[in-house]
């Protein structure tokens, strides 16, 4: 027994949020680099296929209708009805042959297997890590109420705590000095290309602003001299393995007027990320992961319209560490980029006193660093 293979960490995410999804893949990216087996699994791979089917009309009609998308977040439900039975017990009886025991879940709706799971793991003691990448409860924690409580929770962003002390890692490059960055801006609305951001591209084209614009349907792309377009390469799924049988970062090109697009990707963190290191400001909804991407790059944060009470909980919480600013107060102020450069020292001394999250506590027993 001394001589099998430890089972893998398993990584539970989803393609349905490219904030949960992507986390989980950096994660293993990370937990990879150190020697430390582990699979990602994603959530809508255990759904009936006509309900996953659904998912790009959703996303679609959210992307033209914010008010739409924030009235979802007050629908969210325990997704048991979604689930196949046929593939959770593929998908359980796999653990159960190899043995898993350590877990790191990025979203709530995990909960109902990982129920079924307890219930029949023969005696298994599971060590199980419920990530929130939210500073209050997201709406996939809030509906399972009572049950959540049997799980280790990490909480990075801590509304109790005097500073932001957990972070994901992204790159071990150091972030790029303020005043070396070229004063560009990326706008984006999340995975789902929800938001205000169109409104706020307008506005600082119109203030003569040099922007960085993620699209995600054809008709976003609309050509203009100050404008960068990027986006992610559109026949990609977030649940469907690249060729070497993995889960891998959302592919990215630049898109250039009349040239066909190059969608590239690496395996250490996803291309968009040096967008943002090199940017002055991401200006955008208040996503969760996307502070964490502001964190890593030491770029400040210009809040949006927010998605949901979570996430208005998160543009608060980093506006209070000297973070981020809320897009009206900037423009009140004239767009004026050196409010942009304090908030980036704020960021750069709060990062020489950062932890790093590396998974659930066996994974790396003898790694100070995690938590």
């Amino acid at each position: 027994m001394a001589n099998l293979p430890k089972p893998p960490i398993t990584l539970l995410g989803s393609g349905n949020s490219l904030g949960v999804y992507v986390p989980a893949v950096q994660v293993s990216s990370n937990l990879s680099r150190r020697g430390i087996p582990n699979e990602i699994c994603v959530l809508e791979n255990t759904y009936f296929e006509a309900i996953k089917e659904k998912v790009p009309a959703y996303r679609k009609a959210f992307h033209h209708h914010f008010a739409l998308a924030r009235k979802s977040a007050e629908w969210a439900r325990d997704i048991a009805d979604c689930l196949d039975p046929v593939k959770v017990t593929r998908l359980l009886e796999q653990w159960g042959r190899e043995r898993r025991t350590c877990f790191i879940a990025f979203t709530g709706f995990w909960i109902p297997i990982l129920e079924q799971y307890e219930r029949q793991a023969d005696g298994l003691r599971l060590e199980i890590d419920m990530l929130h990448l939210d500073a209050v409860l997201s709406p996939s924690y809030l509906v399972y109420g009572e049950r959540t409580r049997p799980y280790r929770h990490v909480w990075f962003y801590d509304l109790q705590g005097e500073r932001f002390t957990l972070q994901i890692p992204i790159t071990e490059e150091a972030p790029v000095p303020f005043r070396d960055r070229e004063e560009r801006y990326i706008a984006h609305g999340g995975g789902w290309g929800i938001g205000t951001y169109a409104r706020a591209v307008q506005e600082l084209l119109d203030a003569g602003k040099q922007l960085d614009v993620l699209a995600y349907y054809d008709e976003d792309i609309k050509p203009h001299e100050q404008i960068r377009y990027f986006r992610n390469d559109p026949e990609w799924s977030p649940w469907i393995k690249d060729g070497q049988g993995r889960y891998p970062f959302p592919p990215l090109a630049r898109i250039d007027h009349g040239e066909k697009p190059v969608y590239l990707n690496r395996e250490s963190n996803p291309l968009l990320f040096d967008v943002i290191r090199n940017a002055a400001a991401i200006i955008s909804k208040p996503g969760g992961y996307s502070l964490m991407e502001s964190f890593a790059a030491a770029t400040p944060f210009v809040f949006l319209e927010p998605f949901g009470r979570h996430e208005a909980a998160n543009a608060d919480y980093w506006i209070a560490q000297g973070f981020g600013i809320a897009y009206a107060d900037w423009k009140s102020e004239g767009f004026r980029a050196d409010i942009l450069e304090r908030l980036h020292d704020n960021l750069m001394r709060a990062r020489e006193r950062c932890n790093h999250y590396g998974g659930v506590s066996h994974a790396a027993e003898n790694d100070t660093e995690v938590r």
